[in-house]
């Protein structure tokens, strides 16, 4: 199905809220589906709430619901699923609002990140090209009629060098596009994977953003009455990407060769060393779930520092290259009229 008619990360973190607050009113599952479906009458998502509301009342399954409404996350479905099978689907519900509150916000960070350098270098290549088209041909006719072969050179190169810069811009501008265009599909995965691995800063982001969900989604199961074994083969078939969820089968197999829980994590590398230390204090005392909440959150704040410390050195360097390449035009254009002058002294 097309990413268009997927909701939202904050719509589902809204819709996920107020199921939780219907099942805690004590009020039938399919009846608080019926009401919260009213919402989206006259929406482009009207016609899969109807079949949410319809297969709910038929099945008495929110999970199902979900599969055939055709427009919620896998995710979200196999968590329902859980939930319901345990009867802890307020608890669920109520975990999974956060976890996508969690998610949108990760997702405007990176939107943010992203949005001002792409300013730049629109920005950049609007005044290179005003100079290229308009300033340019001005001096050049102004210097032809000194009939300097020197002044030619240089507007020349002046000229070839704004080119170029425009050109590369416009490639960087059409790859990100491209790029955009790319992730609105659904088999998006292989991309991302593949960016992650030649990009060195954003696999750093891709792995603390993988610790982040598996700590999330651990604390999430725990807190609502799974054992921790059972936990974990549920979670390991709830991840898409390849990487973290090698690493939670790899755990989950040591785990059954008899590894306690926090040297299995520790030595699949999902967790930084002194968070392992974390999570083996909390083992002991108990508290898995807790300590899998709080790594949730420094995970998360992590990924915003990283992000906003990406920003700050990118846009100052897209400033010093937009001054260089504008300058070295100009200069470009100033050397031949200070050459002309001291001709004419």
């Amino acid at each position: 199905m097309s990413r268009k008619l997927r909701l939202s990360n904050e719509e589902l973190s809204v819709l996920c809220e107020q199921v939780a607050l219907v099942l805690r009113a004590g009020l039938p599952v399919h009846d608080g589906v019926e009401a919260l479906c009213e919402n989206y009458k006259g929406t482009r998502f009207e016609k899969g709430f109807d079949t949410l509301s319809i297969t709910v009342m038929e099945t008495g399954s929110l999970a199902t619901g979900f599969k055939e409404a055709g427009m919620f996350p896998d995710y979200l479905i196999s968590m329902t699923e859980i939930g319901e099978k345990t009867g802890e689907l307020d608890s669920v519900m109520e975990e999974l609002s956060m976890y996508y509150e969690r998610e949108a916000a990760n997702k405007r960070s990176i939107k943010s990140a992203l949005f001002y350098p792409l300013l730049l270098i629109v920005m950049m290549a609007l005044i290179i090209g005003v100079l290229v088209t308009q300033v340019l041909p001005i001096f050049d006719s102004v210097y032809g009629s000194f009939d300097s072969t020197n002044s030619a050179g240089w507007m020349n190169i002046a000229v070839s060098f704004g080119k170029i810069t425009l050109i590369v811009a416009g490639v960087i501008l059409l790859l990100v596009l491209i790029l955009l265009l790319v992730l609105k599909l659904d088999n998006s995965q292989k991309v991302l994977q593949w960016l992650q691995n030649a990009i060195t800063p954003l696999r750093k982001l891709e792995q603390k953003l993988s610790a982040s969900r598996f700590a999330s989604t651990l604390g999430m199961m725990l807190r609502s009455g799974f054992p921790l074994e059972e936990s974990m083969e549920l979670i390991e078939n709830l991840f898409t990407n390849k990487r973290l969820k090698e690493r939670v089968a790899q755990c989950r197999q040591k785990m059954d060769e008899g590894t306690a829980f926090p040297e299995a994590v520790s030595e699949t590398g999902i967790f930084e060393p002194l968070h392992c230390r974390m999570i083996s204090v909390g083992f002991r005392a108990g508290q898995t779930d807790r300590v899998m909440s709080k790594l949730a959150a420094l995970y998360d704040e992590d990924v915003n520092t990283q992000i906003g410390h990406l920003v700050s050195i990118i846009e100052p360097s897209l400033v010093a290259l937009m001054s260089v390449i504008i300058g070295a035009i100009l200069m470009s254009v100033m050397l031949p009229l200070l050459s002309i002058m001291s001709s004419i002294g």
